[in-house]
């Protein structure tokens, strides 16, 4: 027989399907959980989304997304405090000792911020793979309170609303623009939320500054975490509008020559999430469309402060789920430089055809590594084409210059062998896989005589 408290707890079991918390007691708050199951939020159904069994738990990717989240921000928490159960009678003890780490941070931080500033450039260019002539880095640790909020509030919701109208008149994709701006907008903030952990990066540098850093950082930056779940969505939001919760900042000057990320942070793994996300920016930049106005327009629609928390929420999973899509061979260190041109090649991509790609990419099959694969390749032939096109030889033959007239070697170079045919596609090809010294003598002879025809 179904006795009262079997009936009570089958209908607590059934109001919280949606969401898959399995065994554990964390529960996020109730406000969360109900947007996200009934996708009162931005970003929820996007067309990048891909479909889950509707009958299981979760029955929607974005719940599927939460679930896995949830549990990992709930788990660092646990790593860094050594709390066992994170629960609402819990909150209280973890507000203040991320205040107390905040503390002890800044005290330790106030006499290394040069140090810390020119190590957070490091690690993102490392991290990134960023060449030195790709981009500047304007990198700042700052005082609480003293992040510029200027430009950052924007739009009351009427005129949000006035100038949705207006743009939509204006060119008939800009929905499609908006949720492909969306989209790209939680792989950013979820590429960028790893800034916050890459501190483990450099524990040696961090240790010579002070042994404790390292938890400290944990603490503090886990438990932000959890507040993002755990705080009432209302409460969140009025903080998001107002700035007070404001510890970062980012913005890109594209004017100077390379173009510049500007990042401020009252903490160093604030100033690397900041830099790490300005970064992203950049790679994002042929995403949107062409015409200046229109861009502006589709940045001004959903380049809000209220949306980035749903991106800080849902981003990083949707952005792991992206990653590990990407070859193999992109994980290594001589290829990290790839994933660059590989992530801005996606966001260049027409809006339909980017979701038909992100469906497959998300749902985890072979169809979208092997289509991610594919690109990889064709990227890897392009950049070697355009580093040959880069070197041209003398009258001689038997000296290689690069475009700037400095010399780059010499090759003793014989006539072609015996008048064997070469193909200039399956030459490249030859160099993508294996590189210019798998070439041989009549190969490199027959590049000679395409660059001077």
């Amino acid at each position: 027989m179904w006795n009262k408290k079997r009936i009570q707890r089958f209908k607590k079991n059934l109001r919280e399907a949606p969401i898959d918390y399995g065994d554990r007691p964390e529960r996020m708050d109730p406000s969360i959980q109900r947007k996200i199951e009934s996708g009162e939020f931005p970003g929820a159904g996007s067309e990048a989304f891909p479909s889950v069994d509707p009958s299981g738990i979760p029955s929607k990717f974005e719940e599927l997304v939460a679930s896995e989240r949830f549990k990992s921000v709930v788990d660092k928490v646990k790593n860094y405090t050594g709390l066992r159960n994170v629960t609402p009678q819990s909150f209280m003890q973890l507000q203040q000792m991320m205040m107390a780490a905040t503390q002890r941070i800044l005290q330790l931080e106030s006499q290394h911020k040069e140090e810390l500033e020119e190590l957070a450039v490091k690690i993102v260019r490392e991290e990134m793979a960023i060449p030195e002539d790709a981009l500047q880095f304007d990198a700042k640790i700052v005082g609480m309170g003293q992040i510029d909020m200027s430009g950052m509030q924007g739009q009351s919701q009427e005129q949000q609303m006035d100038s949705e109208e207006e743009a939509m008149e204006e060119f008939e994709d800009f929905d499609l623009e908006k949720q492909k701006r969306r989209f790209l907008n939680q792989l950013i903030q979820g590429a960028s939320k790893k800034g916050h952990y890459m501190f483990h990066l450099v524990e040696d540098e961090l240790n010579n500054i002070d042994p404790n850093l390292i938890n400290l950082y944990g603490v503090m930056m886990s438990i932000n975490d959890l507040v993002y779940w755990i705080m009432p969505d209302q409460t969140t939001m009025m903080m998001a509008q107002s700035g007070s919760s404001m510890a970062g900042k980012e913005e890109v000057d594209p004017d100077t020559d390379p173009p510049t990320v500007i990042a401020r942070g009252i903490t160093f793994p604030v100033l690397v999430h900041e830099l790490v996300k300005g970064v992203m920016e950049v790679l994002a930049t042929q995403g949107l469309p062409d015409d200046p106005n229109k861009a502006q327009r589709v940045m001004d629609s959903e380049d809000t402060l209220v949306a980035e928390v749903w991106d800080l929420r849902l981003g990083p999973v949707i952005w792991e789920k992206f990653r590990e899509s990407y070859p193999h061979e992109l994980l290594q260190d001589d290829k990290r430089e790839i994933q660059n041109y590989l992530f801005s090649e996606f966001a260049s991509m027409d809006a339909k055809d980017m979701f038909r790609l992100a469906k497959k990419i998300l749902s985890g099959g072979e169809e979208g590594k092997e289509e991610l694969e594919r690109m990889v390749n064709d990227i890897i032939a392009q950049l070697n084409e355009e580093s040959y096109e880069d070197e041209y030889y003398d009258d001689e033959g038997d000296t290689i210059y690069d475009d700037g007239g400095d010399v780059l070697g010499t090759l003793d170079l014989p006539k072609n062998d015996g008048g064997k045919e070469y193909n200039i596609d399956d030459i490249l090809d030859k160099i993508g896989r294996s590189g210019m010294s798998s070439l041989s003598k009549g190969e490199l002879e027959f590049l000679r005589n395409q660059s001077k025809s």
